[in-house]
């Protein structure tokens, strides 16, 4: 069980790094940071992703880094759902090592559609990305004396039920922030909290169809489009902190609560927040957008460890 563990650790680093370098190749190849801000931004499409960068540029070791982290990460799934099946007493880790394989699985397959400029592509990826870091939070979390071993076991339960809706808005959260990547909006709003003065753009309901290509060059029919997806991602970013706030201090509350996780959720949603404020008005940044997408991953994870101990409790 130890050595389950211990893969399971191993493999929540990988899966950030994997996350951390997708989102640098990402939003790098959409010309996030470049200059001059913003003239430059969303000129040429991504580069696909059979090209191979020059040997002397971050691109080619972020690549290579992501490439040798997404194998090994890949290894060790199997390697834990192999070993940890039979020491886990209860359905829930086992559940939880199906879903590992099961978003393996489904990363590997969208990948021959990745870099695409149809949003639903990106979304999957992010999404099931950090669903993976979360994942394995999860399961770093699940002690290996807990009981239930039926899969009624797996429904949230007092504590857990407040955390699950948390874990829900967060999901929809990461997958409008990837919608807000995909559709370029990194320079569609002045001003902040809203976007030129204005709370919601006139038409801009377009921006929403994920299977509906975006345009590179940008075009500024498309531009009340971005605008609506940028102000909804901020919407939502205001609700999900309330939401965490809400989780966190309930955790606080209790005697013997996991307090730590409690404060470092706090934490990550607060810099989670100013992190979005200085990438709206210091002309986003590309390492601070990355910075932005860790972070996420890490607010799932801690949230589904937040999950993982409510349920045992």
């Amino acid at each position: 069980m130890r050595l389950v563990r211990a893969m399971v650790w191993v493999s929540a680093v990988l899966v950030l790094v994997v996350n951390g370098a997708s989102a640098y190749v990402r939003l790098a190849q959409q010309g996030v940071g470049c200059e001059p801000w913003p003239q430059c931004y969303g000129r040429t499409a991504p580069q696909d992703a059979g090209a191979v960068p020059a040997a002397d540029s971050p691109h080619f070791y972020v690549r290579a880094t992501h490439r040798l982290a997404a194998s090994l990460a890949g290894v060790l799934f199997l390697a834990i759902t192999f070993l940890g099946w039979n020491a886990w007493r209860s359905a829930a880790p086992r559940v939880a090592a199906i879903k590992l394989l099961v978003l393996a699985a489904f990363l590997a397959w969208l990948g021959r559609y990745t870099p695409s400029l149809v949003p639903a592509v990106t979304i999957g990826n992010v999404v099931a990305g950090m669903a993976t870091f979360g994942v394995l939070a999860w399961l770093a979390a699940w002690r290996p004396d807990s009981g239930g071993t039926s899969i009624r076991d797996l429904l949230p339960r007092g504590p857990a039920l407040l955390i699950s809706a948390a874990l829900g808005v967060a999901v929809i959260q990461i997958a409008l922030g990837a919608l807000a990547n995909a559709r370029y909006v990194a320079a569609a709003c002045e001003g902040f909290p809203s976007c030129g003065g204005a709370w919601w753009p006139h038409a801009g309901g377009a921006g929403f169809d994920i299977f509906t290509a975006t345009a590179v060059p940008l075009t500024a029919v498309e531009e009340a489009g971005r605008q609506a997806v940028q102000l909804a991602h901020r919407l939502g970013a205001v609700f999900f902190a309330a939401l965490a706030v809400a989780v966190a201090v309930a955790a606080l509350r209790r005697a013997n609560g996991p307090h730590a996780a409690a404060i470092l959720l706090l934490a990550l949603v607060a810099g989670q927040v100013a992190l979005g404020a200085v990438i709206v008005s210091a002309g986003a940044p590309l390492a601070t957008a990355v910075a932005h997408n860790v972070i996420s991953s890490l607010v799932l994870g801690t949230l589904a460890w937040l999950h993982s101990r409510a349920q045992q409790a």
